[in-house]
């Protein structure tokens, strides 16, 4: 007995880092109008899905979605198919190729986060206070105007009673001077050397610059002249939906009661640490305490808004147009909201800020569709998050007080910084049609992993097998007979093959070939002027194609007469229906419709 518990262990020894391989993927994603038009390349380690992104300036980098995310976007809002190629690595090569991209995509966010730091000192020394990166996170959730309510007058006085306490009668007095002083003493200083010096495979420190320090000082004044002179919350941020299930027992109150405290004394510990950016922090933080007490009072839910101040709106004639989707994200919002309430007051249950967050803002993405599709307004489409963070410009008056000599040296100090950076990141990242794209880059990044699996070795050699192996297409067909490979269809054809399943072939062809009768796609202005789908069927393509630049043709006339009234919106729409068109002629398929307003799809 013991003989065959001894073999057995040995055996999966022996077989360990086969029976626990991992599925790496190599995903080619078809052409497409937009981004990435030629069809585009990712690597996929599971849920996190990493591939190379072309950005204005001429630079490419590595970015990293979640693989959720990354379907969306291209599988569905795009409608492209996706050819993925999986290949089975043991554990150990698995988590170094993992490791090896994780990194890369550090490295250059902190490069491009240095980047960005030269411009704030640039923007701030040259007193742009409109300028995107010159704002205080979160000072917008308070109004100074406003008159606040009795239930936050109450809730401030306790916070400044608990202040006094754990810190002294003056402390909120006593901070704002001393913060006060140190803006004073602040000025622009050189830079290390090492954090100027930018490479593919060594992270340079990102100094904690002048603007950044000024910056967070007076996040920390305003917080705390906020809670001194008891500022009230901005009314326009914060709202109450009215369907009942956002009442809240006795009991869920009480949650809530302990859940409040919870924040309060993170907040007592935020305002005396030394996090240098904890003014932004605490904005969020006491902003939800008050929130939370305006719920406790009224005995229904009173959220913050957690929209990210760019997130992106469409008027209400769109949103007419896409009522139906609209409605179904709605009804889907609140289906979840009820199961992430039930489990945020379970019996004996401690409510978390990540928690609170997560039905925070799913119940900011079900307002927004409720009061605006009721009031007939536009609708933020997304940009909801786990935290509110309001952001105004810097107040001019609260510019840093500098002589004219001192911002002329800064000026041309971190104006010599931004252009040897933008001079370094073009050579090391410089985007080529041929040399270095969404593929090459790939490739290149491979070749610098230190690796004995041969595999790895012949990803990092694709480009070299022959002259189309640049292109997405050409890389995923030179593809070794190691990896499994499949077709993922994109979302119009998943929605066809559903239609052919359940109604008669010939009905559902003649119906959906075209965007005249077809009943899963609705024409928008992300594509160029077309009448029928050329992606499904090979040998039509050509004739097809034909009726396609015909009917583009037709549009760019017509355009060309209306100038006048349309700005050049139908001429743009037709001439770029005819650029599509043309390759069609050749049996290649750009052009698939793609599809707005989307619910995101269930798991």
């Amino acid at each position: 007995m013991t003989f065959f518990c001894l073999l057995s262990t040995a055996i999966g020894f022996l077989f360990s880092s086969a029976l626990h391989a991992k599925a790496f993927d190599y995903i080619y994603i078809t052409a497409s109008e937009g981004n990435a038009s030629g069809g585009h390349t990712a690597l996929r380690f599971d849920d996190e899905t990493y591939h190379f992104q072309h950005y204005d300036g001429g630079i490419i980098r590595l970015v990293k979605d979640t693989s959720t995310d990354f379907d969306f976007q291209y599988r569905y809002l795009e409608n492209r198919t996706f050819y993925q190629a999986a290949l089975d690595l043991n554990d150990s090569d698995y988590e170094q190729l993992l490791n090896h991209f994780s990194l890369r995509f550090l490295l250059q966010k902190q490069q491009d986060d240095i980047r960005k730091e030269i411009n704030l000192n640039i923007a701030l020394l040259n007193n742009q206070t409109q300028h995107s990166q010159l704002n205080i996170k979160g000072a917008g959730l308070f109004s100074i105007k406003a008159v606040p309510r009795k239930t936050e007058s109450l809730t401030n006085d306790q916070l400044q009673q608990q202040i006094n306490r754990k810190y002294g009668a003056d402390f909120l007095t006593q901070r704002i001077v001393q913060l006060k002083s140190e803006v004073n003493t602040l000025h622009p200083e050189p830079w290390p050397k090492n954090s100027l010096q930018l490479s593919e495979v060594t992270f340079s420190p990102i100094p904690y610059s002048f603007a950044s320090r000024y910056l967070d000082n007076i996040s920390k004044i305003l917080l705390l002249e906020t809670i001194k002179n008891n500022y009230t919350l901005n009314p326009q941020y914060y709202f109450s939906p009215e369907q009942s299930l956002f009442t809240l027992s006795q009991a869920e109150i009480a949650q809530l009661k302990s859940f409040q405290l919870v924040l309060s004394n993170h907040l007592l510990t935020l305002i005396n640490s030394q996090r240098p950016d904890w003014g932004n922090a605490a904005f969020s933080l006491y902003a939800r305490i008050i929130s939370l007490s305006l719920s406790i009072e009224s005995g229904k839910f009173v959220f913050l808004d957690t929209f990210r101040d760019s997130s992106p709106v469409i008027d209400y004639t769109e949103v007419a147009r896409y009522e139906t989707k609209f409605l179904a994200q709605k009804n889907k919002a609140l289906a979840r909201i009820v199961q992430l309430k039930a489990a945020l007051f379970t019996e004996q249950h401690i409510i978390t800020e990540k928690a609170y967050g997560q039905l925070e803002m799913l119940s900011n993405y079900y307002y927004e569709r409720e009061h605006d599709l009721q009031n007939k307004q536009g609708i933020r489409i997304s940009g909801e998050q786990l935290l509110a963070s309001k952001s105004i410009s810097l107040p001019e008056t609260l510019l840093p007080k500098l002589t004219d000599q001192k911002i002329a040296e800064g000026l041309a100090r971190f104006e010599a910084y931004q252009q040897s950076i933008e001079q370094q990141l073009h050579a090391l990242y410089g985007y080529n049609l041929f040399t270095r794209n969404c593929v090459t880059e790939i490739t290149h990044t491979i070749s610098h992993l230190p690796t004995n699996n041969q595999q790895i070795k012949e990803l990092s050699q694709l480009t070299d097998k022959n002259i189309i192996s640049f292109i997405p297409f050409g890389s995923f067909r030179n593809l070794s007979d190691d990896y499994t490979k499949q077709a993922l269809p994109s979302f119009r054809h998943q929605q066809l093959a559903a239609m052919y399943r359940e109604e008669n072939s010939a009905i559902v062809f003649l119906r959906e070939f075209n965007t005249l009768s077809a009943t899963d796609y609705k024409f928008n202005d992300q594509d160029a002027a077309f009448l029928i789908f050329t992606d499904d069927n090979i040998l039509m393509r050509p004739i097809f194609g034909s009726i396609n630049l015909v009917a583009a043709t037709i549009m760019s006339l017509y355009g060309s007469f209306s100038l006048a009234f349309d700005s050049g919106k139908a001429l743009k729409d037709g001439t770029m229906g005819i650029l599509m068109s043309l390759p069609e002629l050749a049996f290649f398929n750009i052009r698939k419709g793609s599809y707005k307003h989307l619910s995101f799809p269930a798991n």
